[in-house]
Formats: structure tokens, C-alpha cells, sequence
């Protein structure tokens, strides 16, 4: 146990009886130790190579509307005649996924809906649900946006996105494959 409150006799005992079967360590100065790795990582952030996700990244997107496979509420007729499933989610990331800090972690490729679109936006995500259906559903949250400005017509003008987890904050970086144009957003979540 760390933390302020793990130094309390009366919490010790009650986590003990809580769980009998585990045993329970306490360090000395256990309420300076959160603070002791704060300051370490402060001065060495490169300390954390590598760790678990807590939450499913991903982007909000649409697809070709199947009737055997998506719900009615979620079909949508565009300007262009396409009737496509929207709100659905597009996982990038999957909780409990491991992440290198600082590497890209898997990248996937989205195309625009309508042949002379200019700009694709692509809203950014999180659950705590490891296989989430719907951006609507209860607990997914947007936390950010991404407007991309793409060249060309055409819907076969695939744009790559990708995130890269640092110590604070996530960056999300998308690639207009044909001109290799980067458009990136930094989701900060010590805000």
C-alpha cells in the first residue's frame, strides 16, 4: 500500500480483513512514495518504457449500411444516395492492450465519403468497454478531433491514423497517404 492514507493503522487492518488471503505491504514512508515517483519521473520520464492501457482508443466512423448486421437507428442516407451504419466505433487501441511509450501503436486507414470532400474529420474516443460497438453507447466519451485536409477527389484517398502514447498525453497523427501531408492533435489528460 502507498499513499497518504496507507500510513493509518485503522486502513491497514480493515484492507487485512478484507483480504485475508493476500498479503499486505507497506513500505516505509508510504505516503511519500507516490510523491518520490512523481519526482522521478519529472526528472527521468524515459523511467516508463512501456505500459498497460487502461481505456480503448479509437475513432468514431461509418460503413456501408447491412441490415442483418446494424440497427435501424443507425442508418443514415448521405447527400450522395449511400445509406451507411454511422457512430460506430473503430478501435485503435483495446484496454488492457500493452503501448511502448513514445511508438506508434496500430495504425488504420480511413477514406472520405463523397468523391469531392476536402476536409476529413475524424473524432477521437475512449471507453473503458474492450469491445466497444457504438460511439453513442453509455461511457464512450469524445476526448478530441481531427480535421484533415485531403487533396485530390475521389473516396479512394486513404488517410492512415495512428497514436502515439507519451507520458501525459496521447498524439494522434494522420497521414494523407498521397502526399505523405501530417496532420497531428496532442490529447493532453492532465487537464
Amino acid at each position: 500500500m502507498v499513499g497518504g492514507y496507507s500510513e493509518s493503522m485503522l486502513l491497514q487492518d480493515t484492507i487485512k480483513q478484507q483480504f485475508p488471503h493476500l498479503k499486505i505491504l507497506v513500505p516505509p514512508e508510504a505516503g511519500l512514495a507516490v510523491l518520490k515517483g512523481a519526482v522521478i519521473y519529472g526528472h527521468c520520464p524515459s523511467a516508463i518504457k512501456e505500459r498497460v492501457s487502461k481505456y480503448t482508443y479509437g475513432i468514431s466512423t461509418t460503413e456501408t449500411f447491412d441490415k442483418n448486421k446494424h440497427p435501424w437507428s443507425k442508418r443514415t442516407v448521405f447527400s450522395n444516395g449511400q445509406t451507411r451504419c454511422v457512430d460506430l466505433w473503430s478501435v485503435i487501441v483495446t484496454a488492457g492492450d500493452k503501448l511502448v511509450v513514445g511508438e506508434a501503436q496500430n495504425e488504420r486507414s480511413y477514406l472520405p465519403v463523397y468523391k469531392d470532400q476536402k476536409l476529413l474529420d475524424l473524432p477521437i474516443f475512449v471507453t473503458s468497454d474492450k469491445d466497444p460497438k457504438f460511439t453513442t453507447d453509455v461511457g464512450s466519451k469524445q476526448v478530441g478531433s481531427v480535421t484533415v485536409p485531403l487533396s485530390g477527389s475521389g473516396i479512394d484517398r486513404s488517410v492512415g491514423v495512428l497514436m502515439i502514447f507519451g507520458g501525459t498525453e496521447i498524439t494522434v497523427e494522420c497521414v494523407e497517404k498521397a502526399t505523405d501531408k501530417i496532420t497531428q492533435l496532442n490529447i493532453d489528460f492532465l487537464m
